[in-house]
């Protein structure tokens, strides 16, 4: 009979599996403090644009440290807008006129630190019309849950979808701090679609009450703008699933080896008051 000497084989594997196990120091990339993140987005909306500049951190949940006394200036065929630095909010830099992009402009950002000249363009695409989002009742606990949003799948026009809940004027709700009444929800439709993406681990189910005042905005992405978002999303939010990508260098339009992005949107806004649904049985017949 092969039967028992398979078994003690399977024995003898699992023993010596277990024995070889042992502690491994992983040396883990040092972050280079030196360089400078950006982030900034242009829309075609009318108002005073900014731009926040901060170093980068060592530890995940670090707070970053602000980039101040830098000099700020975004052009195009329009002419060019000067930044300043807010007194109150070190490392950000507002416009010093409110002004709104243009469809298919291109912007060149340039700034200027300690003599650093740091430099990034990018192309604003047409706003575009969109179905508006799908919330569902969950359960029978009276709120609401997010049932669809966007196909996250978009060959030809990629856009982030922002999503900001509402409900601080929702009787029952008025005194609570700002944390338990508001939610800011991204979501993205890229020309791309991965595993890791498709089985990413699952997110934290956001409920809202009747009464939420939902507002949808989409950005457009120019094609530089949803690699940098399809890898930054590689390295975040789909990691921990099934299928985990390799860690890789996050595409930047940043010059000089600095990080982050400066991005051109259009945007598309729609709002609407969460209402009471019937439920489900009778939403099925």
């Amino acid at each position: 009979m092969k039967t028992p000497g398979l078994f003690v084989f399977l024995i003898f594997t699992m023993f010596c599996c277990i024995s070889c196990e042992k502690a491994a120091d992983w040396p883990l990339q040092s972050v280079e403090l030196n360089k400078i993140v950006v982030d900034g987005m242009i829309t075609n909306e009318i108002k005073k644009h900014e731009i926040r500049l901060s170093f980068p951190t060592e530890q995940p949940n670090q707070n970053p440290s602000p980039v101040s006394g830098a000099t700020i200036q975004i052009s195009s065929a329009d002419g060019i807008m000067a930044f300043d630095e807010d007194p109150q909010r070190p490392g950000v830099y507002a416009a010093r006129q409110a002004f709104a992009g243009k469809v298919a402009r291109t912007y060149t950002l340039l700034i200027n630190y300690n003599g650093n000249i740091i430099t990034a363009k990018d192309i604003m695409y047409p706003a575009i019309d969109f179905i508006f989002l799908r919330y569902i009742r969950h359960n029978d606990t009276g709120l609401f849950k997010m049932a669809w949003v966007t196909n996250p799948y978009n060959p030809n026009r990629p856009a982030m979808y922002e999503v900001i809940l509402d409900w601080s004027d929702v009787e029952g709700y008025k005194n609570l701090p700002d944390e338990q009444t508001t939610a800011r929800l991204l979501y993205y439709s890229l020309p791309t679609l991965d595993v890791s993406q498709i089985f990413a681990p699952s997110a934290e189910t956001v409920l809202f009450p009747p009464g939420t005042i939902i507002t949808e905005r989409r950005h457009s992405l120019s094609p530089q703008h949803a690699d940098y978002l399809r890898a930054l999303l590689s390295e975040t939010t789909w990691q921990g699933g099934f299928f985990n990508t390799a860690a890789a260098n996050i595409p930047s339009n940043i010059s000089s080896g600095n990080l982050g992005f400066f991005s051109c949107c259009a945007v598309t806004t729609k709002t609407e008051i969460a209402r009471k649904l019937l439920p489900i049985e009778l939403l099925s017949k």
